[in-house]
C-alpha cells in the first residue's frame, strides 16, 4: 500500500501544495511550526477521514478560510483509489456555533467514512504514543482497541455498544432510586454487559497475544537479545487466564452479580472491560512503573512495528507507516535499527524531524524523497 500523490487546500497552514511522494521512504524536514507534521496529519486524514491530532475537523481548516480540500491518490492491491475529502463551515442561525459538512468521495462515489476505515489502516508513531508505556489504563486499552477494529472492524460496533450500555447502566444507578425498583432494569442491562463484556474482553486477550508474540522478536533483536518483553492482560473479571468464550461468560455473569450492591453504593458498575488494563513487562520489571525512559521508547517501537506486521498478515502487503517527530525521542542505535528496518521491507514511511546522518550509514537509501518543509511550502 501506499500513497502516490496529495493536494492540500488550506489545510491547516497549507494554503496550496502538491505533492508526489516515494513509495518508500519520505522525509519532511525543517524547523517547528512550519507545517511538517500537518502534512503527515493530511496523510493520515486521507486515509482515515480523520486526524490523530484533534477530534475537531474545524481545526483542520486554514484558520482565515471556510473550507479545506484534501486530494489524493493512494494504491492498495494494485488497485488505485482517488480520494477527496471536503470540510466546510457552515454558519448557524445563532451565530455563536459553526457547523462543519464533511464530504468523502473515493474515485468520486460519495462514501462514508467507515468506507476509509474499512479500506485503509496507516500506523502512526507520534512521542504520545510512549504514553501506551508509562501512562493510564485507558491509554493502554485505546491502543489495543484500535488495533483489533483494524483487524475486525466489527469490533468497533461491539466497543460503541458497550459503552451506550454502559453509561445507560451507571444512569440507572445514578437516578437515586431504590435498588429494588431498579432491579428489574438492571438485570436487563447487566446481559448486555455480559454478552459484550465477553466479546471485548476474548477479542483483547487474543489480539494481545499476537501483539506480544511479534513484539518480542523486534524488542530482543533491539535489546541483542538481553532483554525480553511480555505483555500480560490484567482482568478485574479473570482471576486466571483463560480464553474460553464460554466460562468468560459465566464469571462475568457471576461477578455482575457478586457486585451490584457496591455498585449501587458507588453509583458505578466496577466490573467489566471498561476497567482492564495489561501489563507490559521487560523479563521481570513492570515497564510502565520501573522502567528507564530508553526502555519504554523501546518497548513502545516494539509494540508498534508488532501493529505493522499484523496489519501486514491482515492485508497481506504492508500499511502505511507514519513517524512524527518519534526520531528524537530515539538514541541513535534505535534510529538506525528502524530504519534498516524500514528500508528491509516493502513500507511506504513518510518521516518528520529526522537527523538526516544517520541516513548516511544505510547503504539502501537510493528510494527515498527528502522535502524541505517551510512556511506551509516545500522549497527546492
Amino acid at each position: 500500500m501506499n500513497v502516490k500523490k496529495i493536494r492540500l487546500i488550506n489545510f491547516r497552514n497549507i494554503l496550496d501544495l502538491s505533492v508526489d511522494f516515494d513509495n518508500s521512504l519520505n522525509i519532511f524536514i525543517g524547523n517547528n511550526a512550519q507545517g511538517k507534521t500537518n502534512l503527515v496529519e493530511s496523510i493520515f486524514t486521507l486515509m482515515k477521514g480523520k486526524s490523530y491530532r484533534t477530534t475537531n475537523d474545524e481545526n483542520l481548516i486554514n484558520w482565515n478560510e471556510n473550507k479545506s480540500y484534501i486530494l489524493g491518490e493512494v494504491q492498495k492491491k494494485e488497485e488505485n483509489y482517488k480520494i477527496s475529502i471536503l470540510l466546510q463551515n457552515i454558519g448557524n442561525d445563532d451565530k455563536q456555533t459553526v457547523k462543519l459538512k464533511k464530504v468523502i468521495k473515493i474515485n468520486k462515489k460519495y462514501q462514508r467514512r467507515d468506507d476509509l476505515f474499512k479500506k485503509f489502516n496507516p500506523v502512526i508513531f507520534t512521542p504520545e504514543d510512549l504514553q501506551i508505556i508509562k501512562s493510564t489504563p485507558l491509554i493502554r486499552r485505546k491502543f489495543l482497541d484500535e488495533v483489533i477494529i483494524s483487524i475486525n472492524l466489527v469490533y468497533n460496533k461491539y466497543l460503541r455498544n458497550y459503552n451506550r450500555i454502559l453509561y445507560q447502566r451507571n444512569t440507572l444507578l445514578k437516578s437515586g432510586k431504590n435498588i429494588n425498583k431498579i432491579d428489574k432494569q438492571l438485570i436487563i442491562w447487566d446481559q448486555k454487559i455480559i454478552e459484550l463484556g465477553t466479546i471485548i474482553i476474548l477479542n483483547r486477550i487474543k489480539t494481545l497475544q499476537k501483539i506480544n508474540q511479534k513484539a518480542k522478536i523486534f524488542h530482543q533483536m533491539m535489546t541483542e537479545n538481553k532483554e525480553t518483553i511480555k505483555l500480560k492482560y490484567n482482568s478485574n473479571v479473570l482471576e486466571d487466564y483463560t480464553d474460553d468464550k464460554e466460562e468468560i461468560y459465566k464469571i462475568i455473569e457471576n461477578k455482575l452479580k457478586e457486585s451490584r450492591e457496591k455498585d449501587f453504593q458507588l453509583k458505578m458498575t466496577t466490573i467489566g472491560p471498561h476497567r482492564d488494563d495489561y501489563y507490559i513487562m521487560n523479563n521481570t520489571i513492570n515497564l510502565g512503573v520501573y522502567g528507564s525512559q530508553g526502555q519504554q521508547r523501546t518497548a513502545a517501537l516494539s509494540l508498534k512495528l508488532a501493529e505493522l506486521e499484523l496489519l501486514k498478515e491482515q492485508e497481506n502487503e504492508y500499511p502505511v507507516l507514519l513517524l512524527d517527530d518519534v526520531m528524537s525521542e530515539l538514541d541513535p542505535e534505535r534510529r538506525f535499527f528502524l530504519l534498516k528496518l524500514i528500508t528491509e521491507r516493502s513500507v511506504q514511511t513518510f518521516i518528520t524531524n529526522i537527523i538526516l546522518d544517520e541516513l548516511k550509514e544505510l547503504e539502501v537509501v537510493n528510494n527515498l524523497k527528502i522535502f524541505k518543509i517551510k512556511n506551509g511550502m516545500i522549497e527546492g
